[in-house]
């Protein structure tokens, strides 16, 4: 084995300095997670080059943030770009096949990581993504909400067709009213602001009476206040 050490490689304009025993944990780890058969029982690949809605893409994050602690985790983010890139059984994965991939998420990595943490942010994965913009940017502000805009905003986001906004729906919801107000996505944002919709219409399983009253000034500011604190 090599001694760790200082190890750079280019792709494209990018030079990314890292470690040799760095990258060989990252090898290792990735191995480990395409070794495994199957993927993880998500269809990534059919929205590669497709703009996700907000629900579809907190479906994929609670998808791979298995332990829900709002961050992807390497060996959670292998996972993902195995189901998300990855062609081909990987069972019989080769060394060079491995260290490639490994250069490559390395890079991803290095790239959309913003603050360097060597995890994957809420934020940092919508970046890499193609999100939709915002689906309240046009309704957040008006004087008066109709009630057919009331109903577009439950059939946005509502996957299941059962007349109500819950669970990773509920997340995209509240998160598409956070990043309107200008925050970064992220799951304690999400979190705080689903605490503070159970406080305002008392369930967090909202239908289109809930999505009114979420939407007036007054609990937008209500909201607005618990995504500060």
């Amino acid at each position: 084995m090599r001694p760790p050490g200082p190890v750079s490689f280019s792709k494209g304009s990018l030079t990314i300095n890292t470690s040799v025993r760095f990258v060989e944990e990252k090898m290792d780890c990735l191995t480990d997670v395409f070794k495994s058969r199957g993927g993880s029982g998500m269809n990534l690949k059919k929205m590669r080059n497709k703009t996700l809605t907000s629900t579809e893409f907190m479906q994929v994050w609670f998808h791979y943030d298995k332990d829900m602690n709002g961050y992807l985790e390497y060996v959670e983010f292998c996972q993902f770009m195995k189901d998300l890139f990855v062609k081909k059984d990987t069972s019989n994965i080769t060394a060079k096949e491995v260290e490639k991939y490994t250069r490559d998420m390395i890079e991803i990595m290095e790239t959309h990581d913003e603050n360097n943490d060597g995890k994957f942010e809420m934020s940092e994965l919508a970046n890499l993504l193609k999100l939709e913009r915002n689906f309240l940017d046009k309704t957040i502000g008006q004087q008066s909400i109709t009630d057919k805009q009331i109903k577009a905003i439950l059939s946005h986001y509502n996957s299941n067709a059962d007349s109500t906004i819950e669970g990773p729906e509920l997340h995209a919801f509240i998160g598409d009213i956070a990043r309107h107000l200008g925050l970064k996505l992220s799951l304690p944002v999400t979190e705080a602001g689903i605490m503070r919709t159970k406080e305002i219409v008392g369930t967090d399983t909202i239908d289109t009476a809930a999505i009114r009253c979420l939407l007036t000034a007054e609990n937008i500011q209500k909201l607005k206040t618990s995504f500060d604190n």
